[in-house]
C-alpha cells in the first residue's frame, strides 16, 4: 500500500511538474559579458549605412563555457528593417526586437561564421569576443528573428540608430533566464 502511494505520488508530481518546471529548477549558467560596442546607422539619407555596417561585439570575461545551441540573445532598442524581401520591401524605422535563438552558424549568414571562428569548438568562453551584425539574419529558415514596430514579416536584416541605446539580454534557454544584460548607446557606423 505504501509503494502505491509513493508511485501516485510520483506521477502527480511529474504531471504537475511538466519539463518546464524541471528546467526552471536546474542552475542558471554563470558568466559575465560586457558589450564592447555597437556600431550602427539606417540605410537612408544622411548617412547611408548599409545593414552589413551594424555590429555589436561582445566579449565573454569570465565564468562558464556557454554551448551556443542553449544561447539567446535578444536586443532591443531603436531601429529599421525591411517588411518584406529587401530592396523590394517597405523600411520601417522604430522600435526594433532582434532575437538570436541560438549561436550556432546554421541559420545565419555565412559572414557570421567567419566573425565567430572562435565558436567553432560550440562554445563561448572567456576571452572570446562574439561578433552580431546586421546581416547575420537569412530570411525565412533563419534562427535570426527581427520584429520591427510589431511587425514580423521581415527579411530579419536590421539597422541600429545611432547615438541611441539599446538593451541587450543573453539568457540560457533551458531554464529562461537572464545570464547578463547591458545597455549600450550605439555610435555611427564608418
Amino acid at each position: 500500500m505504501v509503494l502505491l502511494t509513493v508511485i501516485l505520488a510520483g506521477i502527480t508530481v511529474s504531471a504537475v511538474y511538466s519539463d518546464d518546471m524541471l528546467a526552471s529548477l536546474k542552475p542558471t549558467p554563470v558568466a559575465n559579458i560586457d558589450v564592447v560596442s555597437a556600431e550602427g546607422g539606417f540605410p537612408k539619407y544622411p548617412n547611408y549605412v548599409k545593414y552589413e555596417d551594424n555590429f555589436v561585439h561582445m566579449r565573454h570575461v569570465a565564468g562558464e563555457p556557454l554551448p551556443l545551441d542553449s544561447i539567446k540573445i535578444e536586443i532591443n532598442g531603436c531601429g529599421s528593417a525591411y517588411e518584406g524581401v529587401v530592396p523590394h520591401g517597405t523600411l520601417h524605422t522604430g522600435d526594433i526586437h532582434i532575437s538570436y535563438e541560438n549561436l550556432n552558424f546554421d541559420g545565419k549568414d555565412s559572414d557570421y561564421s567567419s566573425n565567430n571562428q572562435v565558436l567553432s569548438d560550440g562554445m563561448w568562453s572567456a576571452g572570446e569576443e562574439l561578433v552580431l551584425n546586421g546581416q547575420d539574419g537569412i530570411s525565412s529558415s533563419s534562427t535570426v528573428s527581427v520584429t520591427i514596430n510589431g511587425i514580423t514579416n521581415t527579411s530579419n536584416n536590421y539597422g541600429l540608430k545611432e547615438e541611441e541605446i539599446v538593451s541587450i539580454k543573453i539568457l540560457d534557454r533551458k531554464t529562461k533566464r537572464i545570464i547578463a544584460e547591458s545597455e549600450c548607446q550605439v555610435t555611427l557606423a564608418e
